[in-house]
């Protein structure tokens, strides 16, 4: 049905258009790869840090993207609190996330889980570059914070609700005769929806796409993207493959005899240290750790100076393993980012008390202090990269495509809308650009920009301007009706604006 994951990942660099960002999430997935996925098209940017086959970080030229900005966006900040903390974090070079914390205006618990919701925006973000350039890097730099996420989930609700559907009824084709089965032997996959799951029951019965349809009720697209991705995701298949599947499996099974039923042991009642979990700082504490941990070298994790000797070494390493024992954690996600912490720090201790290691960790830092001495100021690449941030943020395109509109430059407005679309693709930015199409050329585009504002209006019904736009492209139209419904509506929004009482009283006239 695909190309195995070696296939994919054969090549190097390509294009999206031909292999879609999904099919290279699954084939680093399956092949447990760490490496930098490098996305471009036109002027954005992103790079994909994957650690084991996981997205661990992704770097975005998208002004909107960056953490501050995207916490403004959720309304966990305020606007004049982002501002100010940008300029503290410019000044001293302070990575965001620690000086919001530092500053009291985020919890660390509440940081870990917005830098994966962040992180998701960004990757989701990923399956509408269709038409993007791609590139594979063997290195992979060490992410900033320890942050994961989990690729099969993220294929799921990327292929349902983002990639264009165009893109999946191209990348996933089958004759009407084809039937479809759920595949054996997957113990574990994605967290699925009430309608992902009533799909697969129905996938038992081994139906074509059109029964499938029938029996679930929903409609074309909502069966073609979820089928797409439990294909996808190994969880679905033609049933030749489940076939084929079921009996590789059976040939592999070997009988074994069972061990003796084991005899439970009496309970005992729990002694120690208590749990942590609703101790607000013992969890703040253990996150901020685990957030940090990556960044740092051996001595720096375990804090302790480069001419440290063993006994003071051990202590090191045995304070910190027993202030975040995982034993001390209860819930699976705290006590998974204790045991991660525990077996970063055994790993520096046994790095340092290796005497090679020891001395190479050591020049390691020598070398970095001389580079910082010898910095002649200017910035890397990962510098030069968050420098033109700066460049791509919506706003800015938006207002600039808006002053060109109004010079009744329609052809360069319409390139600034498409600018904004491209970086943030709200409906308000589709509006703009669907009119300034129309603008551009009446004759030419007016059933495009119709069709345009129409979807606008349906993800947006509270937006005055795609009613406003739909109302006079519809007039342009001669689709009075049409028109006279998109005046009102836009007047119901904004009552203030007696323009659309006289375009409704002129529509009035002419019928």
């Amino acid at each position: 049905m695909f190309p195995t994951p070696s296939q994919v990942l054969r090549q190097r660099e390509g294009l999206l258009a031909d292999t879609p960002f999904p099919l290279l999430l699954q084939a680093l997935m399956v092949e447990e790869r760490t490496c930098t996925l490098e996305l471009k098209v036109r002027q954005r940017e992103k790079r994909i840090v994957f650690e084991e086959g996981s997205p661990v970080a992704c770097q975005s030229n998208l002004l909107h993207e960056t953490l501050g900005k995207y916490l403004v966006e959720k309304g966990r900040l305020a606007e004049a609190d982002y501002q100010k903390s940008l300029a503290e974090s410019v000044s001293t070079g302070m990575q965001m996330g620690g000086l919001l914390v530092q500053k009291g205006l985020i919890s660390p618990f509440d940081l870990y889980k917005q830098l994966q919701a962040n992180l998701a925006h960004k990757l989701l973000d990923c399956f509408r570059w269709v038409d993007a350039k791609y590139r594979l890097i063997a290195d992979a730099e060490t992410p900033d914070a320890s942050v994961r996420t989990n690729p099969a989930q993220l294929i799921l609700t990327g292929v349902e609700g983002v990639m264009p559907f165009d893109a999946v009824a191209t990348h996933f084709t089958f004759t009407d005769e084809r039937r479809f089965g759920q595949m054996p032997g997957v113990e574990s996959g994605p967290k699925l929806s009430s309608k992902d799951a009533r799909l697969l029951q129905q996938l038992r019965q081994r139906p074509t796409f059109n029964e499938l349809q029938e029996r679930t009720g929903f409609d074309t697209e909502t069966v073609l993207r979820r089928l797409y991705a439990l294909c996808l995701l190994g969880v679905a298949g033609f049933v030749e493959d489940v076939d084929a599947k079921a009996a590789e499996l059976a040939s592999r099974a070997v009988p074994v005899a069972l061990p003796p039923e084991p005899v439970a042991p009496e309970p005992v009642a729990e002694r120690g240290t208590p749990f942590s979990d609703e101790d607000v700082a013992a969890r703040d504490a253990l996150v901020t750790a685990f957030l940090a941990h990556r960044s740092k070298d051996p001595f720096a994790l375990l804090e302790v100076p480069e001419d440290v000797q063993p006994l003071p070494l051990r202590r090191a390493f045995l304070a910190w393993a027993e202030r975040y024992s995982p034993l001390r954690f209860q819930t699976p996600e705290l006590k998974e980012k204790a045991e991660a912490l525990l077996a970063a720090y055994a790993k520096a201790y046994g790095a340092l008390s290796d005497a090679e290691q020891n001395l190479l960790w050591r020049k390691r830092r020598a070398a970095h202090r001389e580079k910082e001495r010898a910095n002649t100021g200017r910035p890397s690449t990962a510098e030069q990269f968050r420098i033109r941030t700066d460049l791509l943020d919506a706003t800015t395109q938006f207002d600039e495509a808006r002053r060109r509109l109004a010079a009744k430059n329609y052809a360069g407005a319409f390139e600034y809308f498409e600018y904004a679309c491209d970086i943030e693709p709200k409906p308000l930015h589709h509006a703009w650009r669907a009119w300034a199409r129309y603008l551009m050329k009446p004759e030419a585009h007016g059933r495009l920009a119709l069709q345009e504002l129409q979807e606008v209006v349906r993800q947006e019904p509270g937006l005055e301007e795609g009613w406003g736009f739909l109302g006079e492209v519809a007039q342009g139209e001669s689709q009075w009706a049409l028109a006279d419904e998109a005046f009102r509506k836009a007047f119901k929004l904004n009552p203030k604006n007696r323009r659309y009482v006289e375009l409704i009283q002129e529509l009035a006239r002419r019928r």
